[in-house]
């Protein structure tokens, strides 16, 4: 009988659970079960086939053959006999009978708490569980905590009472171990159906208390309201302990700064150029609180300060978490409360967005006039669990000089960018530019800008000072071996620092020497350096003329085509030569053809896409093995057992196949020893041993190589790859028992292959079974793991292309696009999987605040996807089509915004050579309906509409694009970047006047005719006359004739400037449907998210 488990379990001991009965051998299944002390988690309910393995669980766990697991509930049902609810206490899953039955999140029943009363809460067997408002989507299915609800009536604190403090600590633990304990608050009504997560905090069981400050935000006028606070405490796993809780009045201050950057540390950083990066304890150190810069919104806090003088900046990054951030500074003012100073947002937007940076705050903190003015910071977060990494940098010395005009302080770049004549870390005026010394006769000085000389014209450590050029060690020694070198001293047009002489050379590194810079522009030209003659080119460009400009060995130049050279007949090197290149090229010949024999016989050819391929699987057979680490004791030595594949400090990037080699050791005196790598059968990754099986003598010896290639980023730190090992005094025993475990699964394990094994396992003396533990981490990269995509099971938008699918990847939603391509043939598949790839490696390098951001795609298996940022308010054409249910009266100057946008990102596709094909209304993502936004459109879909047309023809891109906004010449196949200013022509028209192009024609063919003869859409004399002009000159039949979106912009400008005096175009507008539209759609995506 064969049980269908996950790859997890098969990497477990796994074997048959039917004993083949033979006549001379015949074993009863729980005899050598018992005999082999077969490990067996209590929950199973029969004989285990291998460690932690059964056949069947018990009552009350998840049937998945390891029964270590409870039984999974129906979060959307009631408890009932038939969706019990089972809970592990003392690693026992234990049906629970004293859960709190409530009708709304919040239970009848709770105790009351005062205000600087402590009271103790004993968790035992009788305290009933529940769960608190904080839960998240991931916890649903293991929400269910033994806890205790409290209320807080907030009238008793005094008006001049902002905070509170809740203290929690560890009294008694009367059974088991000490476990964390969390507290869920929530300000919520009882009837409400979503409650509010106000705060969370935790007691962390290596600790024996803490504190969180919480804000108290009610009004005491509203009789309505209940004003209190509602508290879920509840142990992290089941133990019987007793804890302490108290909350009292937090007056003045809110925490002190956790970090601080002093005089002494930034001017540390300053000197060395050594940045620190900081761990910020969001989770334990972080406080609930009202942003100084966000006063609507209560989030988590954690202060930080800088206190320092000096001309210099301080940089505070989390770019390198790409996640988005938010920071502000702030100040405390007398009354105790603070104001805001300034405030970062994390996320990459805006007409200042650098082109492919990651989301996290960058800001630049200049140093204090005075050194006693201590400024505060703050991270805020509102993911209160996520503990934040920033790193602080040093920058700018002396302020670039940009008070005397030398240079300015970059932040995005981290450090100075001088001016003309200026440079160095701090712009300081240079020693040596355009050629001149500035100060003095250069003496004692070298060339800065040349190799080994730094802004003040002395040579770097390493590095001697030769006539005007730093001459490094490597030159000296003319070490050709070293890169940093690209000639040997004494070479033609080499200089003494072994850099090519740039005004008449040129290096080659093909030849690795120096090159004539005038050689091969097909001239006889004299070469000279410096003004002196040093020869005449002997030829050029022509036949046997080497790249240096000279005649071959054993070759002259011919006079009658003085660019080529000729074999010199009459010359005594040239006999010479012939004989020395015969007897070469035998010499080559015949080492060749003994190599070439060598591996006829002894090897295969070599190809390095055999170590990107799966290796077979074998059965992980592990009946009567023994866990045993390699050791002298243990008979073998394997080492290392952990590898890095030589990224122990740095990340391994996705699709670099790496190697690392292992040494293997049969320590035993008398015996064969077989070592079997069962390597994981994972899309997502290869590891590749070569050999997989290796076969030693005794006291022999073998250095295997493992082979690791990552198709996506995923999690492999820590992944274990499990090994088995044989021993034998015979050899042919090993080879057997190999072949029969050779492409075996659990799945296809039979009898008789156990009856093999049974046979084999007699001569077999030792067996044991370790694993290698990998431990390097993948690289981010636009390969993403599908795993972590978390997507909904429904689509929410579906058509010709494909089904678009809500997810999250890393806490951002995101659309997960699918192709379509069910039919198309094998071939056409292939064709347009090879095409996606490639555009999505194109997509990953264009970063844009009005491009639609590209996150990755999977492509490590079959269905392809496309992975971009997801938009709550989805496209445009839902709202500007009046027979859309969401429709909307937009105002003129957000249609302006829309269109500019638009155009801005039009532009920038352009200018990377990138046609939209597609450009409509359906295709423009709306990032905000406020035309004050940074940024309110983005451009989705550029591109992608002929991997589903492709098909349509055997030659060429044909019927791209949506008919209605195509241009005429595109219904001829011809697509230019004129044919995208045509549609969006059409789609300024639509977006102005909210209505369907060309509604009143009959059919597509009638709307080719029609535009074909040159004619257009209507505009009559509401459209403002700067919009009519700009739509009249994109849509012009003649492509040539048609705008650049470069001027497209500067028009919209214009239009934007004039909008104050279209007011009337706004009468039926209504500002606050849209924002009541924007909240639900905001409340929509967050319960489709909810789902999860």
């Amino acid at each position: 009988m064969v049980f269908p488990i996950l790859w997890h379990r098969l990497i477990l001991l796994i074997m048959c659970i039917n004993i083949v009965n033979s006549t001379d051998n015949s074993l009863h299944p729980n005899m050598y079960l018992k005999n082999k002390k077969i490990e067996c988690h209590v929950g199973c309910s029969s004989s285990c086939i291998a460690n932690y393995t059964c056949s069947s669980c018990g009552i009350g766990y998840d049937q998945d053959y390891s029964c270590d697991h409870c039984q999974l509930i129906n979060t959307y049902k009631p408890f009932s006999s038939n969706n019990p609810l089972y809970v592990m206490q003392h690693d026992i899953c234990t049906s629970i009978s004293h859960y709190i039955v409530k009708s709304t999140w919040l239970p009848d029943n709770r105790n009351s708490i005062h205000i600087n009363e402590p009271i103790e809460l004993i968790f035992n067997s009788e305290t009933y569980y529940d769960y608190g408002p904080c839960i998240t989507r991931k916890e649903k299915q293991n929400r269910y905590r033994i806890g205790h609800w409290l209320e807080l009536n907030l009238l008793e604190f005094p008006d001049s009472v902002n905070y509170m403090q809740v203290q929690l600590k560890y009294k008694t633990i009367t059974h088991g171990k000490k476990v964390n304990v969390y507290y869920d608050i929530s300000d919520s009504e009882p009837s409400t159906s979503n409650p509010y997560c106000y705060a969370r905090g935790f007691l962390i069981s290596t600790n024996e208390s803490t504190s969180l400050q919480v804000p108290i935000h009610f009004d005491r006028m509203d009789s309505s309201k209940s004003n209190k606070y509602f508290i879920y405490i509840y142990e992290e796993e089941y133990a019987e302990l007793t804890v302490e809780i108290l909350i009292t009045e937090q007056i003045g201050k809110i925490g002190n700064p956790f970090f601080t950057i002093d005089q002494k540390m930034a001017d540390e950083m300053i000197t060395t150029g050594q940045s620190k990066t900081v761990i910020f304890p969001m989770s334990s150190e972080g406080r609930q609180a009202y942003p100084a810069c966000l006063p609507g919104t209560i989030m988590r806090v954690i202060r930080f300060s800088i206190w320092y003088e000096g001309d210099f900046s301080i940089v505070v990054s989390t770019k390198h978490e790409n996640r988005i951030r938010y920071m502000q500074e702030f100040k405390e003012t007398l009354n105790g409360t603070n104001e805001c100073v300034q405030f970062w947002n994390g996320q990459s937007h805006g007409v200042l967005y650098d082109s492919g940076t990651n989301d996290g705050v960058l800001v630049r903190i200049d140093g204090n006039e005075n050194g006693n003015e201590e400024r505060l910071f703050s991270f805020i977060s509102n993911e209160q669990e996520l503990d934040i990494s920033a790193t602080f940098t040093a920058i700018c010395p002396n302020n670039c000089n940009e008070k005397f005009g030398y240079g300015k302080c970059s932040t995005i770049d981290m450090k100075c960018k001088c001016n003309d004549k200026y440079g160095g870390d701090d712009c300081h005026s240079l020693c040596y530019y355009d050629g001149k010394f500035t100060n003095g006769s250069g003496e004692g000085q070298c060339h800065y800008g040349e190799p080994g000389c730094n802004s003040y014209c002395q040579c770097e450590p390493g590095y001697t000072l030769n006539g005007y050029y730093c001459v490094s060690d490597s030159c000296k020694n003319n070490n050709r071996n070293d890169i940093t070198i690209e000639c040997v001293q004494g070479d033609e047009g080499c200089r003494t620092d072994c850099i090519c002489e740039s005004s008449s050379f040129k290096f080659s590194p093909t030849l690795k020497q120096c090159v004539p810079i005038l050689c091969g522009n097909n001239q006889i030209d004299d070469i000279n350096l410096n003004g002196i003659f040093l020869r005449k080119e002997e030829c050029d460009g022509g036949i046997n003329c080497d790249e240096t400009c000279h005649c071959l060995l054993g070759y002259i130049q011919d006079e009658s085509n003085p660019l080529r050279c000729i074999e010199n007949s009459n010359s005594i090197s040239t006999i010479i030569g012939i004989t020395i290149s015969a007897i070469i090229i035998f010499v080559v010949l015949l080492c060749c053809g003994g190599i070439l024999l060598y591996f006829l016989l002894r090897t295969t050819k070599f190809d390095i896409n055999i170590y990107l391929q799966q290796q077979p699987n074998y059965y992980l057979y592990l009946s009567g093995s023994k866990k045993k680490p390699p050791t002298i004791e243990n008979k073998y030595v394997i080492e290392p057992l952990s590898l890095d594949f030589g990224n122990e400090n740095t990340l391994t990037a996705v699709l670099d196949t790496r190697f690392e080699k292992i040494d293997i050791r049969n320590k035993s005196g008398n015996k064969y020893m077989m070592v079997i790598f069962h390597t994981p059968n994972n899309p997502k990754f290869v590891f590749h041993f070569e050999p997989q099986v290796v076969l030693l003598r005794p006291r022999g010896f073998k250095t295997i190589t493992c082979f690791m290639t990552l198709f996506c980023t995923t999690k492999i730190k820590d992944m274990k790859i499990p090994y088995s090992i044989w021993f034998s005094k015979s050899k042919s025993t090993l080879q057997e028992i190999s072949e029969v475990l050779k492409n075996k699964t659990f799945e296809y394990w039979d009898e008789n292959c156990q009856f093999k094994m049974n046979k084999l396992c007699k001569n077999v003396i030792l067996h044991y079974h370790y694993f290698i533990t990998i431990q390097t981490e993948a690289a981010g990269s636009t390969h993403i793991d599908m795993d972590e995509l978390n997507i909904r099971e429904n689509p929410i938008a579906e058509g010709a292309m494909g089904r678009v699918y809500i997810g999250e990847y890393r806490s951002v939603p995101v659309a997960v696009k699918q192709f379509r391509w069910e039919n198309l043939t094998e071939e056409e598949t292939n064709e347009l999987k090879h095409e996606v790839i490639a555009e999505c490696e194109m997509m990953s390098k264009l970063r844009n605040p009005f491009i639609a951001n590209y996150m990755g795609s999977v492509t490590y298996i079959p269905q392809i996807s496309m992975v971009i940022q997801f938009f709550v308010l989805g496209s445009l054409g839902e709202y500007i089509r009046k027979s859309s249910k969401d429709f909307l009266i937009l105002p003129y100057n957000l249609k302006l915004r829309m269109l500019y946008d638009t155009a801005r990102g039009m532009s920038f596709l352009h200018e990377n050579n990138i046609l939209h094909l597609d450009l409509k209304p359906d295709n423009l993502l709306v990032n905000s309906l406020f035309a004050d936004s940074a940024c309110c459109i983005k451009i989705t879909d550029f591109g992608t509409s002929r991997f589903t047309k492709k098909n349509n023809t055997n030659s060429g891109d044909k019927g791209l694009g949506t008919p209605i906004y195509v241009a005429p010449e595109a219904y001829r196949d011809e697509y230019t970047p004129a044919g995208d200013v045509y549609s969006f022509a059409i789609t300024a028209w639509e977006i102005f006047y909210q209505d369907e192009p060309y509604k009143e024609f009959k059919s597509l063919f009638d709307i080719k005719q029609y535009v074909e003869e040159g004619k257009r859409l209507v505009i009559d004399e509401t459209m403002p006359l700067l919009l009519k002009i700009m739509i009249e000159s994109c849509w012009k039949q003649n492509p040539q004739d048609r705008l650049t979106f470069e001027e497209i912009c500067w028009s919209l400008v214009k239009m934007i400037d004039d909008a104050p005096n279209h007011l009337n175009l706004d009468s039926a507008v209504d500002e606050e449907k849209i924002k009541d539209f924007v909240t639900s759609r905001q409340a929509r995506v967050q319960s489709m998210l909810d789902e999860y």
